[in-house]
């Protein structure tokens, strides 16, 4: 997306979340056929169970809702647009879901109405027909490409692993940059060739996780170099002075790095770029994957650095969804989409602190049909409450493990 067209997520109106009656905190499940699954040897609790539920009867309200029958996912608060995050998200859900036929029909939309041709960035927005923004968003990018890699091993699709090497190479060629030696992946090909101040970066962008597969995948690329330069930016971002206010703590939803010194500096194009929030907020559940797959000694000690959140959630039980670069509240009301993405922190650092918000985001859940998560027409909070969910579960694993 370009820096014109690039906004932070808004939320929904203010509403006050029960909290659910106990549920067990240590669930764990993985992603094996059609739905999810206890691993062998673990028996299923009824807490398992209706976590299970809960995530494969969310799928299918979302397919209900969003996906439509040619594979296209519409966001029917900004007027059913789609964008190639959606798609993104879309491509991971299915193959953590073991759905190949709504795998095929996602993806089979994506390439034939976002791309240019095999190997060629992925739009960012669709509306109306046609393609309304060209430039790319690394994270959707990113996405999509980790997302043909666990289908072409999940599902025994060869091509898949090709289209994805494709989406690789049109990866590095348009979104990462170098500066001063240093390989970055920019918000996307826009964001590379800003000159004032200089490269643009979104911390929630970056997943060293997908990087480890991309490594193995696609040895021509030096993909384990943005593995330790995410790792820097995010601590930068995390730690600078932005419009001169210091930080709490909390990266920011958008930064620069200035191309006169080299350092950490705001993005003024980009309105609430210095906050903490609809985009920032999933920098913990990115972080925490690389932490529970990996054992990332970075993503750990980030994590456990990022301790704002713990200190606010046990102080009131409850977190804002938009914070200041300084740690004010900018936004105050209660949204189950940013309790998915921040769960990530609490995953890796807090236990206790994990279970009490999972209980908050499964008495979001609606069960009737279609089965949804708090505002039935968001679809963003879809996506990242389940995505906190089938995280602090086990579900989400690294299914292509077995390549490294």
């Amino acid at each position: 997306m370009s820096a014109a067209s690039a906004q932070a997520h808004t939320g929904p109106q203010a509403r006050t979340l029960r909290v659910a009656t106990a549920l067990a905190s240590t669930l764990v499940v993985a992603a094996c056929g059609g739905a999810p699954s206890a691993p062998a040897g673990i028996a299923a609790t009824p807490a398992t169970s209706r976590l299970r539920t809960v995530l494969a009867d969310s799928w299918a309200g979302y397919k209900q809702v969003f996906i439509q029958p040619d594979g296209r996912v519409v966001d029917p608060t900004r007027g059913g647009v789609t964008t190639s995050e959606g798609q993104g998200y879309a491509l991971l859900r299915a193959v953590w879901m073991g759905d190949e036929t709504t795998f095929e029909k996602v993806w089979s939309w994506t390439a034939g109405n976002l791309q240019a041709g095999a190997g060629a960035p992925f739009a960012s927005l669709w509306s109306n027909g046609r393609i309304v923004d060209g430039d790319s968003a690394s994270d959707a990018d990113t996405d999509i490409a980790l997302a043909l890699l666990y289908a072409a091993r999940r599902f025994g699709d060869a091509q898949l692993r090709k289209d994805a090497v494709a989406t690789l190479s049109a990866i590095w060629q348009d979104d990462v940059a170098s500066i001063d030696g240093m390989n970055v992946l920019t918000a996307g090909n826009w964001a590379t060739k800003q000159e004032s101040p200089g490269p643009v970066v979104n911390p929630s962008y970056f997943a060293p996780y997908a990087y480890r597969t991309f490594a193995a995948e696609d040895p021509g690329h030096s993909w384990s170099s943005l593995v330790d330069s995410s790792y820097t930016l995010l601590d930068a971002c995390t730690r600078a002075v932005l419009d001169g206010t210091h930080g709490a703590g909390l990266p920011p939803n958008w930064c620069a790095i200035s191309r006169a010194t080299g350092g950490v500096v705001s993005f003024p194009t980009i309105a609430n770029a210095d906050d903490y929030g609809y985009d920032a907020f999933r920098v913990m559940w990115r972080v925490a994957l690389d932490a529970i797959w990996n054992d990332e000694p970075r993503a750990r000690s980030y994590l456990e650095g990022s301790a704002f959140l713990r200190a606010q959630w046990n102080s009131d039980h409850r977190l804002d969804p938009v914070y200041g670069h300084d740690g004010s509240v900018v936004s105050s009301y209660d949204d189950p989409t940013i309790y998915g993405g921040d769960l990530g922190n609490f995953a890796v650092t807090d236990p206790a602190g994990a279970s009490q918000i999972e209980q908050v985001l499964l008495a979001s859940f609606h069960a009737s049909e279609p089965a949804y998560f708090g505002d039935p027409q968001n679809y963003f909070e879809q996506n990242w409450v389940w995505f906190g969910l089938a995280l602090s579960s086990g579900v989400l694993v690294d299914l292509d493990r077995g390549s490294r």
